[in-house]
């Protein structure tokens, strides 16, 4: 069985993931709450298992998963019990020494996967900062802002209308899918820290809309790869 979990890895069998060109996937995102009827880890059980998924997915080439960083920035989440959040700036250190230490190891291809709306924004700007200040080249998505994604979960959601709130349609379909045992749907009405309507979600709707996520995270995998993705990226070409 092929691991894609860094953790699991001996240190002998890092550099023939290098040798492959591997893709490394850092899962970003929070310990916030989540309304009355979702556990705190809900933005890092999504991210991490849409990472796991398609990393698993995939066969042409090594693709890594490291342990998600479990507390990201959520000030604004700090007037309700269980959050953890960082200062904007020790978030910004702890995603940029990350990633410099997996590439220090040989890997050339690194890949940021947000799953908590507050980090997005650092998220985006960590490729040129990683760029411009370590030459270490890396992208970053935020899963539900990935290609194909906003479309497709517009098509499965009936009050949140494929955007992600808080704790609401798309996040509680997630959770009931993923961590049933962990869902109060009891509880799962409007309250305040939660921005949207929970009690309208399933675990089917969960299971397409991560479908979905995993297939569009596949997708960016493999342009990554075979640099199309980076082609894409880039500023302009100089026609000579």
């Amino acid at each position: 069985m092929k691991k894609v979990l860094w953790q699991q890895l001996r240190r002998t069998e890092f550099q023939k993931a290098v040798e492959a060109d591997a893709v490394v996937i850092i899962p970003v995102a929070s310990t916030e709450q989540h309304g009355n009827h979702l556990p705190v880890n809900t933005d890092a059980d999504c991210c991490f298992t849409i990472a796991v998924r398609a990393a698993q997915a995939i066969d042409e080439f090594p693709v890594l998963v490291l342990p998600t960083i479990w507390t990201g920035y959520s000030p604004h989440h700090m007037a309700y019990p269980g959050t953890i959040t960082l200062k904007y700036h020790t978030f910004v250190e702890v995603l940029t020494q990350v990633a410099t230490s997996v590439h220090a190891h040989g890997f050339k291809k690194i890949l940021f996967l947000n799953g908590h709306g507050g980090n997005s924004a650092v998220v985006a700007a960590m490729r040129t900062k990683l760029a411009a200040e370590e030459g270490v080249s890396a992208v970053g998505y935020t899963y539900w802002e990935m290609p194909s994604v906003p479309e497709e979960w517009k098509a499965i959601s009936q009050s949140d209308k494929g955007f992600v709130g808080h704790a609401a349609e798309i996040e509680t379909s997630l959770q009931l899918y993923l961590q049933p045992e962990l869902v109060d749907m009891g509880a799962a009405v409007w309250v305040p820290g939660v921005f949207g309507d929970p009690s309208t979600a399933s675990r089917e709707k969960g299971e397409r809309l991560l479908s979905a996520g995993v297939s569009a995270l596949i997708a960016i995998l493999r342009d990554y790869h075979s640099g199309q993705l980076e082609d894409r990226l880039m500023w302009r070409k100089e026609i000579l």
